[in-house]
């Protein structure tokens, strides 16, 4: 096989150093094998920290070699250093770059001086403007998993013992058999009315209907359960039985309505969501035990929960009818909230920073507007939202990821820097996902340069930022595509181009 330029085609897999929990791998030994019989020369840094041993990649044709400066196309799932960043290079990886996010903006100005093209994952989509290369279903998989525990540590904190403090977090099984078979030890518990009463009937919303709704929703399923629909939480809320939990997964036309009264129309709300507002806060959120939420979600789409809803949903009730006299009550139906998007000051609005696996959970005080590591206060909502949730199940995110990436290695490969973007011999998915070349933003990103215009700069994240940009002082080029300055910003205030969110 040859690339477009007449080389030997060879690829790199880099070492993973984004945290010590990164375990992934984007090619795995099988998956490697394959690309070296069709003549494919393939590198990988050494590392122990992955969870494929790298005599599995020996075996299988690959070399390891620390430097990959030779490789046409260098691969990674999670951001690379900057300073390691080789310059007019290819790279593939999660750059969480696309929504002008402000703590990755170094890292952008540093692909663009260096004149790096880099192909994001997160932007490779089919004619439908759907996915193609995803670890959305382990993020779900991996984030219900880790919320039961959270349950059960926050509901035990309140007084209650429960089933769900037998679940462990998900990194703490080897694979996703022995995480189902937990939840499972859990579920008999539960049809067998170990449930405390004082608790009441527990009501799970899940919200949207992607890779990563339908990957909780796998799990979610080896418990007792009986789905309802969004005409019945009320009902469900007040007489649901104890010896199985309830699911409700909530569509956009569920909650969204125009602000005239109209109903909801897809098309109208992906061209104009600033037309719309949701009922989420007000006719499903209050009936809801734990809140899974993974949506995809813009700046101009309505929130799903905001501050004020927050006030709102965690005042302590009254006594609940179902409480047991002499038991400890809940402060508030809402116990958890999962989000597996890990969109700080998206839809979730008071979900400001995401959590680690090192630390999942944090408490939500809506009086103060503020987290807690404190999983013992009085009241408060759970909050758990990893950002890299995937890595706690490597072996088999990898599997798949991989398995979705390798019929485009090709097509990557033909992407290096020494090839004009304009003639560049790859398929749409790939060439579409190419965010920077020569320095420069790609025409589908131009607008993150204006969303970067448009967002306040803060003191302390220009003097945050520095310290990985000092060594680069890098000026932007003068053509309209470039500006002259570094532009550092906040959250994202307005965007009018739709991106896609991951979990990556």
């Amino acid at each position: 096989m040859m690339i477009s330029s007449g080389q030997t085609p060879c690829l790199a897999i880099r070492r993973e150093t984004h945290n010590a929990w990164e375990r992934r791998a984007p090619l795995t030994p099988v998956h490697v094998k394959k690309l070296v019989k069709k003549g494919i020369r393939v590198l990988i840094q050494p590392s122990n920290r992955r969870a494929f041993p790298i005599q599995d990649y020996v075996a299988v044709g690959a070399i390891v070699q620390e430097d990959l400066s030779e490789a046409q196309l260098i691969m990674t799932v999670k951001a690379v250093p900057i300073q390691e960043l080789i310059p007019e290079k290819t790279y593939a990886f999660f750059s969480h770059t696309i929504k002008a996010q402000t703590e990755n903006m170094p890292l952008l100005d540093a692909v663009l001086h260096r004149k790096i093209r880099l192909i994001d994952y997160e932007k490779m989509v089919n004619s439908k403007g759907k996915r193609i290369v995803m670890f959305g279903k382990w993020a779900g998989f991996t984030g219900i998993i880790s919320l039961f525990h959270g349950l059960g540590l926050r509901l035990l904190a309140l007084g209650h013992n429960t089933p769900f403090l037998h679940i462990g977090l998900a990194h703490n099984y080897s694979n996703s058999h022995m995480a189902i078979n937990a939840v499972r030890d859990a579920g008999y518990e539960i049809a067998l009315n170990k449930m405390p009463h004082s608790v009441g009937p527990l009501v799970f919303i899940f919200t949207g209907s992607g890779n990563v709704s339908r990957g909780a929703q796998e799990v979610f399923r080896h418990l007792p359960h009986e789905y309802v629909d969004v005409s019945m939480l009320p009902k469900i809320a007040m007489q649901g039985e104890l010896n199985k939990v309830y699911g409700c997964v909530v569509s956009r036309a569920d909650h969204i309505v125009h602000k005239a009264g109209s109903v909801y129309d897809p098309e109208e709300f992906e061209q104009h969501p600033e037309r719309y507002v949701s009922k989420f806060a007000t006719e499903i959120a209050p009936y809801a035990s734990v809140i899974i939420n993974g949506i995809f979600w813009g700046p101009k789409m309505p929130r799903l929960l905001t501050i004020s809803d927050a006030k709102r949903l965690l005042t302590p009730n009254v006594k609940q009818s179902l409480d047991v006299p002499g038991c400890p009550t809940l402060p508030h139906r809402l116990i958890a909230l999962c989000d597996i998007s890990a969109d700080p000051c998206g839809s979730i609005e008071f979900m400001t920073a995401c959590t680690t696996i090192d630390k999942p959970f944090k408490i939500y005080d809506a009086d103060l507007n503020q987290m807690t590591d404190n999983l013992n206060v009085a009241k408060g909502c759970l909050i758990c939202s990893i950002d890299n949730l995937p890595a706690q199940m490597p072996v088999e995110a990898s599997e798949q990821f991989g398995s979705l990436l390798l019929p485009y290695i090709p097509d990557m490969l033909n992407c290096s820097t020494n090839q004009h973007f304009d003639r560049l011999a790859c398929c749409d998915e790939v060439k579409k996902a190419i965010i920077t070349t020569d320095g420069k933003l790609t025409p589908n990103f131009q607008y993150i340069n204006r969303l970067r215009l448009e967002k306040p700069v803060a003191t302390e994240e220009v003097s945050r930022s520095s310290k990985y940009c000092d060594h680069e002082k890098a000026t932007r080029t003068s053509d309209n595509s470039q500006l002259d300055v570094l532009c550092l910003g906040a959250e994202i205030s307005v965007v009018s181009h739709r991106v896609n969110q991951t979990q990556g």
